[in-house]
């Protein structure tokens, strides 16, 4: 079901893409996006502006006049809409950030223009946007109360620039955002910025596609279980330290029990094993050697007169054949004797 819907999307982006000038975004859940707005400067400026949203969720986003605050239609989503520019000036940026899934959608712009003799003129703007946001696979983290985590800090979007430092947030339930920590912020008296030196420690390491950065999260109790995104500060890149980027996120469950060698069990029973194996081993190797050495000991040395000419004995045999003595053949009593073999004195 889900490989058919991605595919629906691509055709109807493909379609929209056809019809417009549409650009095309992908998000992952909770990161943010920009949807700048413009139109060409004109004699008279505008005096309002509209978001809308269309094809999934058709409706209107927001609404601001020029000089006020704006007026978003769902006040769920007033925290998460930020508005750069005014519609006097014929270009500002609507910035949506912790998204969702059902923020997929095709979005529009419009400037309201005054026109003295008729109704006010509605401009669309130069862009449309086609924003699809891609659910996030969320890692889990299982620590002990006291333990610690270590949470990955990455580039949003996967940029390459210059590092200036990292933020770390944090959504436990349905409360908003935290900022826990940032390197180039004082976050005030509260207890994140008070022991934040030592419940957050900062630390690199080499990898393959240059340096790595993470946060170790230090001291951790049951109601610190939540959502944490630790993200870089990048130099040239706003700084959205508010949104929980969810395709950087990793939820981090703190047990309700102390850490130690009690909430281990299979670990002690392998350490243990363990610890049997090797003394048998050992007792092994002792029970060879021993019985190795006994053997060297209970051994007859050879003869002397073996070890310092090679020749062998010989037991005497039945049979009436001789051996020489020096051995270049088997001679019997009937052969003829051989006086260079055994000289014999003849009796004068």
């Amino acid at each position: 079901m889900t490989t058919i819907h991605h595919l629906w999307i691509l055709l109807v982006i493909h379609s929209v893409f056809v019809c417009g000038d549409i650009q095309f975004l992908e998000r992952q859940e909770g990161d943010s996006v920009d949807l700048p707005c413009t139109i060409k400067p004109r004699s008279r400026s505008p005096l309002g502006f509209y978001m809308r949203r269309t094809w999934l969720h058709p409706g209107q986003v927001l609404f601001k006049y020029t000089g006020t605050e704006a007026h978003v239609n769902v006040a769920a989503d007033r925290r998460r809409l930020e508005i750069g520019g005014d519609p006097s000036s014929h270009s500002l940026t609507v910035t949506l950030s912790d998204l969702r899934a059902n923020d997929t959608d095709r979005y529009y712009c419009e400037f309201v223009v005054a026109n003295p003799s008729s109704e006010d003129e509605h401009v669309p703007g130069e862009t449309e946007f086609f924003l699809l946001v891609n659910p996030a696979d969320i890692g889990r983290i299982d620590v002990c109360a006291g333990g610690s985590a270590i949470v990955s800090c990455l580039p949003p979007h996967g940029e390459d620039l210059p590092v200036e430092g990292v933020s770390l947030t944090r959504r436990r339930g349905r409360a908003p955002v935290e900022l826990l920590y940032h390197t180039k912020r004082h976050l005030g008296d509260g207890p994140a910025s008070t022991s934040s030196s030592s419940r957050f420690q900062l630390w690199s390491a080499p990898g393959p596609r240059g340096f790595t950065y993470n946060l170790t999260l230090r001291h951790l109790q049951p109601e610190d279980s939540g959502l944490y995104s630790c993200q870089l500060l990048l130099r040239g890149r706003p700084d959205t330290n508010a949104a929980l980027h969810m395709k950087q996120a990793v939820f981090v469950s703190v047990g309700g029990g102390p850490c130690g060698c009690s909430s281990y069990p299979t670990l002690l029973y392998a350490l243990s094993s363990a610890v049997l194996v090797l003394i048998v081993l050992l007792a092994l190797i002792l029970i060879y050697h021993k019985r190795a050495r006994s053997r060297a000991a209970s051994r007859p040395p050879a003869p002397i007169y073996e070890e310092m000419t090679g020749v062998k004995t010989f037991s005497a045999k039945p049979d009436d054949t001789e051996v020489s003595e020096y051995r270049n053949c088997k001679v019997k009593k009937n052969c003829p004797e051989n006086h260079y073999e055994t000289p014999i004195r003849s009796a004068f």
